[in-house]
């Protein structure tokens, strides 16, 4: 009887030095705060209840409604350890990790498209399988588990949208890549080892999920935010845009006079959209990056192609090269200039349809009034519709992003939307006492 007396002593013992403290005891440990929106913030836990969790930071004391947190995690340097570090993470109890799948539902239903498609049709041929009834069978059994395995494979994925944008960006680089394989070993070579097709079905049935693995796999090493990512995606047809224009511009319009040229040509277009990503990610990693700040930036490309072509429109004959550097430089100079704008402000959600529908609004009006008064359509009414577009794109930005201004910009594994900073008055007792007041905002 003492015995076991003696063992659930021990048991007890054991369990009770094992046991998670409350979260009381963390206040005043130093902790590590991921939010929903993968913004990072670490100071000293002050305060914590039912609806928020209260630290001190480098910018003051900030309050994080618990429904913004994904994880919260202690580093407690109160015990010391035997190991060289005497630093011990471990997850914070009571605080359940809660994942943002607000793209998962985009990823379900590529899945299921992709499904119907390549592998719904891709899977009968290849096996050589002529019953129309099987590949339609197919067609509907992989359109409907599509769903179900990619339900079970993003249950308990943290899946935001640019997340999902950088697996399907990674997808189609892998589809495509059946280009630059073609061209390195040949067209007749390809078509005479693979006459019946079924090799190249079988090659981007493959090539499909591995582009979309490669490229999530950088989404995690990058530790992009949804601006980021989406700017990192845009930036693949940007790639191969200026790889065509830059080939062009050394060829001219009759192209390149032999094959093994034309063979490096298709190379080459394809390491320019490969090799996007990677340069975009190196120019925007220290950005604070909304998803509308990247949107805004990808439509002011839109809006600068738009503006190469009315100017073209209006200029009489000259050289085609000439005519690709317009284009070139417009496109790229839009861009650019839309993300100057943007570098000291935090776009909300939407605003950049509020920027394009106020942009197409300035055109509108201008070409309302224009039928009004019997206008004729000439190069001076194309100068008009530049000068419209351009000012409604310009000034419904101004009047959208005003008051968006960011004080206080942290560093780049910090994406908070924007901290604002402002005297107060604390009044204790009856003595006055002047301070700051800190408030942080999160999208």
């Amino acid at each position: 009887m003492k015995i076991k007396l003696i063992i659930l002593m021990f048991v007890l013992l054991y369990f009770q030095l094992n046991a998670q403290p409350p979260l009381d005891s963390l206040l005043e440990q130093k902790v590590k705060i991921i939010t929903l929106d993968e913004n990072i913030i670490t100071g000293e836990m002050v305060e914590e209840n039912n609806l928020k969790v209260s630290v001190i930071t480098d910018f003051g004391t900030i309050s994080i409604p618990r429904t913004k947190i994904k994880s919260l995690e202690i580093i407690s340097s109160n015990q010391k350890s035997n190991s060289p570090l005497d630093i011990k993470i471990e997850k914070a109890p009571n605080l359940k990790n809660t994942l943002n799948q607000e793209a998962r539902w985009r990823t379900i239903s590529s899945a299921m498209l992709l499904g119907n498609t390549l592998y719904g049709v891709g899977i009968p041929f290849v096996l050589g399988i002529e019953n129309p009834r099987f590949y339609t069978a197919s067609q509907l059994l992989m359109f409907g588990g599509g769903y179900y395995a990619s339900s079970k494979y993003t249950k308990n994925m943290n899946l935001p949208y640019g997340r999902w944008q950088m697996q399907a960006t990674g997808a189609g680089l892998g589809i495509g890549s059946i280009f630059p394989l073609v061209s390195l070993i040949g067209p007749e070579n390809w078509f005479s080892m693979d006459s019946d097709g079924k090799l190249t079905i079988a090659y981007l049935m493959g090539m499909a999920p591995f582009g979309a693995i490669q490229a999530d796999k950088l989404y995690n090493k990058w530790n992009l935010s949804n601006g980021q990512a989406t700017m990192i995606s845009s930036s693949v047809p940007w790639g191969f845009a200026n790889a065509w224009g830059s080939l062009f511009l050394l060829y001219g319009i009759d192209g390149p006079d032999s094959e093994f040229a034309v063979r490096a040509n298709f190379i080459a277009v394809y390491g320019a959209c490969i090799g996007a990503p990677f340069l975009a990610n190196k120019f925007f990693q220290g950005q604070s990056l909304t998803e509308d700040d990247a949107l805004f930036t990808v439509f002011s490309t839109s809006l600068g192609f738009l503006n190469s072509l009315q100017i073209l429109s209006m200029i009489d004959g000259g050289s085609a090269r000439g005519a690709v550097i317009v284009i070139m430089g417009i496109t790229n100079g839009f861009g650019y200039y839309a993300n100057h704008l943007i570098k000291d402000i935090d776009l909300d959600k939407g605003d950049w349809r509020i920027i394009g529908l106020g942009t197409g609004a300035a055109l509108l009006t201008r070409l309302g009034v224009g039928i009004l008064i019997g206008e004729d359509w000439g190069n001076s009414s194309t100068l008009l519709n530049i000068v419209a577009l351009n000012a409604g794109w310009y000034f419904t930005f101004k009047k959208v992003s005003k008051d968006k201004q960011r004080i206080v910009q942290l560093n780049s594994s910090s994406k908070l939307s924007s901290i604002s900073i402002s005297p107060s008055i604390i009044n204790l007792s009856s003595n006055p006492i002047p301070g700051m007041k800190i408030q942080v905002s999160f999208n």
